[in-house]
């Protein structure tokens, strides 16, 4: 990981609490310049049963880092790239769920979440981007319009990295 991506991972988890707040510009269009601050992040894990846990990095250049933790074919870390507007792509479906004022936490028996079904997967996401920041954690359980948008933005995140090459350790046939 070169010296830049490195500081930006440590900046975006030392200001995040920090940014919550801040007001900045919308989200980049199809052709707008992706802001350099730009990182998403993608956690899967805490269940019962083996689920993959792993975690994605994608940054605002397209370089994308995959940390392969458990009950993956690959684990340990993977350096991978994106295109831009792959990440265009992906602001554009955070933008579309208003990612910046939803609750921070759609968790069993949260207040966010009122009925959920129990043995799923827990997932966390991370926006950072144009001077704000949002962390997401988001139980796979949950039930109801807000967490089926989570749920649609977490799996295009896999299908954009195409993180089922390193969990299953099968390349999806063209």
């Amino acid at each position: 990981m070169c010296g830049s991506h490195l500081a930006a991972v440590l900046l975006s988890i030392i200001a995040l609490p920090l940014l919550g707040g801040a007001q900045a510009p919308q989200l980049p269009r199809a052709t707008q310049a992706i802001p350099d601050d730009t990182i998403i992040t993608l956690q899967r894990g805490n269940c019962e049963g083996g689920c993959p846990v792993y975690r994605v990095i994608i940054f605002s250049d397209g370089d994308v880092i995959w940390n392969g933790q458990e009950h993956v074919a690959k684990t340990g870390v993977i350096l991978s790239h994106i295109e831009p507007n792959q990440i265009r792509a992906l602001l554009a479906s955070f933008e579309a769920a208003d990612y910046f004022h939803l609750e921070n936490i759609y968790g069993y028996r949260g207040k966010a979440c009122p009925q959920a079904d129990i043995g799923k997967v827990m997932t966390r996401t991370t926006l950072v981007t144009g001077g704000r920041s949002q962390t997401m954690s988001h139980y796979a359980g949950c039930v109801g319009p807000v967490p089926d948008q989570l749920s649609a933005i977490e799996k295009k995140i896999d299908q954009t990295v195409n993180t089922s090459r390193w969990i299953t350790g099968k390349t999806p046939a063209k």
